[in-house]
């Protein structure tokens, strides 16, 4: 049987395109799967895709591509076939009209399923004589307007099944829209099982992932975390996602001073590896048309706590049993329940378990069964490809893929995956690490014949970005090694078991983007400063930190601030000192901003941490995040200044008659994680 799927992108993060492919991946197992995306604007999927499934995209809008066509004459004029009251017409055309249509003329596919409104009325239009018809609902009935659903009831009319995600959808579909010629029923979207191992539950993390939009509600999330963060100062909440809402959030975070409790993650494929850091998964929506996050994190080994909204997450969880649900827009609830779960260690522990098991009934292989059922109930199969075996997979090159798992003591283990038995099937092929700056030689390490390397905690590696190849010294055949998951739990904890009177080595495996490629980052520093809090009072900013490295810590500590890193031009400020290694010192931004000699300026940041030593640049690298600036982020100092006569004259003539400028004035990491004070006009 060939079954074909029109998406509209497989190349992006979404709920639509990762229940799609698992849905094909356990298809393509025994029938012939292709999955049609009606656009392509990256070279490859952000998610890892099975070479069995045929992926086709029918209009290319990558502005880099010589077959780019966003400009096309054609598909500037408007779709005569797609919803007009679709929330996505204007991205459709008579361009992917004709598309969609070329296609299927040509197809033989069996059963054609449309996975959105808009490609739903294309399947009903276009898809080949004699396919099964089936449109799948990843929203929900009343998520859509009045005047799209009436637009679409011809085209419902004409399927032979249309599918929700959950059964409550199913029923308000039945009910408000009967279509006695269309069989309307519920199939869960499905989860596999993680390729890492469960959660411990051991840290403090709570975690939410889910796309960065106002119906998510993580407003009511970051808002109840106050509440806990004010009992329970050291648990942290990580969002993993990207959106339109992420500026709004970042200012709520700000306002309630959550930032440094409350991380902004962006967007993290594969996201299990995510998962398995926390300790409780957490969903505030104010509507779900199922919930896969809530699944995915309870394979992962998390309890739950979840708004009960429609519709998916009162099917999906058990209240008490593997999860907590509280009601919609209530923070205070959201706070209380996870209040109750981080104190309740034993709770926790139960629930996490009862969520393994649950969780279980959306397996692919489950989910599968039922759409494979389905399509024998509406006699999809009786044509050419009734009976025949799947597509044999496409002849790959060589390029092995791995995981990767870095461990409690700092070692790595790498494992290769795919293609099977790689390992196997080249005798001495070796991981070769390979600093990407080119300021130091390889190291090497022989695969096992189970497929596993593993590099010692021990080991040297330079600072800096080493990329992970693998290496077949028979053939010299050397290829970068893709990375399918990265385990970084042992990175996260790597304070637990640094000792401060030595110097930092800190190893962090992660997916390098577009190719996600595996790549090491390599942190070395004979001393260093580790930034910690950062606390705003005012124009004064309060910065904290401890002292690593094989030097004594005496008198009262001080921050140099040194203007583009010259050491002739220094702001100092005194601090003081917390405990043996620990220090308190405030930035008076005020000072900074007056010595502003242009329109922009930076500022480098040490630690002098007894009197007549050098001072230490100060920065952040003992966790699991490779780029800091883009995930520890702090709020700006705004100070109105006058003028200044000491502007260079240009600078006076283009500002003349203007007698107050705003600056702005913002801490943060460079590119290699050190702090910096940016200072300049807003």
């Amino acid at each position: 049987m060939k079954i074909s799927f029109l998406i509209h992108t497989i190349y992006g993060i979404g709920g639509t395109i990762r229940a799609t492919l698992n849905l094909a991946e356990e298809l393509v197992d025994r029938h012939e799967v292709e999955i049609v995306s009606a656009f392509r604007h990256r070279d490859i999927p952000l998610f890892p895709t099975d070479p069995r499934i045929s992926l086709v995209h029918l209009v290319d809008t990558r502005p880099k591509s010589p077959t780019y066509e966003k400009d096309d004459p054609v598909h500037q004029e408007p779709s005569e076939h797609f919803p007009r009251s679709e929330a996505r017409y204007k991205e459709y055309s008579r361009l992917t009209d004709e598309r969609v249509r070329a296609h299927y003329e040509g197809s033989d596919a069996d059963v054609v399923i449309g996975t959105r409104p808009g490609l739903v009325a294309y399947v009903t239009q276009f898809a080949p004589e004699g396919a099964v018809l089936i449109g799948q609902e990843h929203m929900t009935h009343n998520h859509h307007k009045p005047e799209l659903r009436e637009e679409m009831r011809q085209y419902l009319d004409r399927l032979d099944a249309f599918v929700t995600v959950s059964e409550g959808d199913a029923e308000v579909w039945r009910e408000q829209m009967p279509l006695p010629d269309t069989r309307m029923l519920s199939i869960p979207n499905s989860v596999p099982e993680p390729v890492v191992a469960p959660s411990d539950l051991e840290g403090n993390l709570i975690v939410a992932a889910g796309r960065l939009s106002r119906e998510k509600r993580y407003d009511v999330l970051i808002t109840a975390f106050a509440t806990v963060v004010e009992a329970r100062p050291e648990w942290r909440l990580r969002i993993c996602g990207w959106g339109p809402d992420k500026d709004r959030l970042r200012r709520t975070i700000d306002r309630l001073g959550l930032h440094n409790s409350v991380q902004l993650m962006g967007p993290r494929s594969p996201i299990e590896p995510e998962w398995v850091k926390g300790a409780i998964a957490a969903s505030t929506s104010r509507h779900e048309s199922f919930g896969m996050t809530l699944v995915e994190a309870m394979r992962c080994g998390l309890p739950l706590v979840s708004t009960d909204c429609d519709y998916g997450p009162r099917e999906i969880i058990k209240d008490g049993e593997d999860g907590l649900l509280v009601p919609v827009g209530d923070a205070d609830a959201v706070a209380a329940a996870l209040l109750r779960l981080i104190d309740d260690e034993p709770l926790r522990r139960e629930m996490a378990a009862a969520a393994i098991r649950n969780a279980r009934r959306y397996d692919p292989g489950v989910v599968a069964k039922r759409y494979a059922d389905l399509f024998a109930e509406l006699g999809a199969g009786s044509s050419q490809h009734a009976g025949t075996a799947p597509a044999a997979p496409r002849t790959q090159p060589f390029a092995p893929v791995a995981d990767c798992v870095a461990e409690a003591d700092g070692s790595l283990t790498v494992t290769v995956v795919a293609p099977q038995a790689a390992a196997l099937k080249h005798p001495g092929l070796r991981l070769v690490c390979t600093h990407i700056e080119g300021h130091a030689g390889e190291r090497v390490y022989p695969l096992r014949p189970d497929g596993t390397a593993v590099i010692p905690a021990a080991d040297e590696f330079a600072d800096g970005h080493w990329m992970c190849h693998a290496d077949d010294p028979r053939t010299g055949r050397r290829v970068q090694l893709t990375a399918r998951a990265v385990d970084q739990r042992g990175s996260l904890r790597v304070a637990e078991r640094l000792r401060t009177d030595s110097g930092v080595r800190h190893l962090v495996p992660h997916r390098r983007a577009p190719q996600q490629h595996l790549v090491l980052r390599s942190w070395v520093r004979p001393v260093h400063v580790e930034a910690a809090d950062v606390v705003l009072s005012g124009h004064r900013l309060t910065l904290t930190g401890r002292l690593v490295g094989p030097v004594e810590p005496s008198g009262e500590p001080s921050l140099v601030l040194r203007r583009r890193g010259d050491v002739n031009d220094e702001l100092v400020f005194h601090g003081t000192r917390e405990g043996t290694r620990g220090f308190s010192a405030v930035i008076d931004c005020e000072a900074a901003a007056e010595r502003l000699e242009g329109e922009h300026e930076y500022w480098e940041i040490w630690l002098r941490y007894a009197p007549g030593e050098d001072p230490v640049r100060i920065g952040r690298v003992l966790d699991d995040v490779v780029r800091k600036s883009d995930v520890f982020v702090y709020p700006d100092v705004l100070l109105h200044k006058q003028r200044s006569l000491l502007l260079a004259r240009r600078v006076l003539r283009k500002l003349r008659g203007q007698d107050q400028r705003l600056i702005k004035v913002t801490l943060a990491y460079n590119a290699t994680n050190r702090l910096v004070l940016h200072v300049g006009d807003r």
